[in-house]
């Protein structure tokens, strides 16, 4: 049992626990995710199981889609409602224009200083295990992109907004600057993450339904983001599975889309998956196996 599953996360859960119910209904225990959704998050969380667990890492460079609310006048240590409350402020009138004006200065690429509760990790220990011992470190910022950022919603202490973004990205450290660009602090209230890469929320599937659960399972090639595909001689095959860079004269076929230096999805000659190479004027760079079963 190989591939991938858009699951909806409830609030609630931690993107573990969602792991931890799969492995009891696929009975399987290679499950992973492709980026966690905190607990008061809910939406998409795409699930690799069995092999496909090796290919995550592709579907977790895709960008992301949230929907945020934001809350004003209070900050707490985990910067959402479920933290500890650390500092509180006035929340100023502000105009929707203010709020506009504010929101275009994250729009593209910035730098952004992750949140001290996160699962970064800094010698061998996630940043979350030090903040629960009392010891907050701080991330070093690093850069991520905000391709898209939209108001849909505004009240006297909150705003809502739509969020399109490179992976890495924290919503909770986004809603922190935002507050605090309007002069005020501020956390996550309310978090649904919309899409990954090609898996929408309108496709979710909720853990309620075992039966669809597993009659959902997407197979590994289709859910990888990779939209062009080399196709190998039998000779190629044997390099590319070997883990040895294919020469342009064992491949037989490309899709009409496939440009040089991009990843691309690897297939033999009777179409089966092989995996993902790094196609290069010279031929193929194996980047991923995948070995099907015997």
């Amino acid at each position: 049992m190989d591939g991938f599953l858009n699951i909806y996360k409830e609030k609630g859960p931690t993107s573990y626990d969602v792991i931890r119910k799969l492995k009891k209904i696929l009975g399987i225990k290679r499950i992973g995710h492709a980026g966690n959704l905190d607990p008061l998050g809910e939406g998409v969380l795409v699930i690799g199981v069995g092999k496909a667990t090796r290919f995550l890492e592709f579907i977790m460079e895709e960008s992301k889609e949230y929907r945020v609310k934001i809350r004003f006048g209070v900050l707490t240590d985990t910067l959402d409602r479920e933290g500890k409350v650390v500092e509180e402020k006035p929340v100023p009138s502000f105009s929707e224009e203010e709020i506009l004006k504010v929101l275009k200065q994250f729009q593209g690429e910035i730098e952004q200083v992750p949140p001290s509760f996160s699962a970064l990790k800094y010698e061998g220990k996630r940043f979350y295990e030090y903040a629960r011992e009392g010891v907050y470190l701080v991330p070093k910022a690093r850069k991520v992109k905000i391709n898209r950022i939209e108001l849909e919603d505004k009240g006297e202490d909150f705003i809502q907004i739509a969020v399109e973004c490179s992976s890495g990205t924290y919503m909770r450290a986004l809603a922190r600057d935002i507050a605090q660009n309007l002069r005020t602090v501020g956390i996550v209230e309310e978090l649904i993450r919309l899409r990954v890469g090609d898996f929408s929320i309108e496709k979710a599937v909720r853990l309620t339904d075992d039966r669809k659960i597993i009659e959902s399972l997407i197979p590994v090639a289709d859910g990888l983001p990779m939209k062009s595909s080399v196709t190998m001689s039998p000779n190629g095959t044997v390099f590319f599975l070997n883990g040895n860079k294919v020469p342009r004269r064992l491949i037989m076929k490309t899709t009409p889309e496939t440009r040089t230096f991009t990843l691309v999805k690897v297939l033999d000659s009777a179409n089966n998956f092989l995996g993902v190479g790094f196609l290069t004027w010279e031929g193929v760079e194996p980047r991923k196996v995948y070995i099907p079963a015997e």
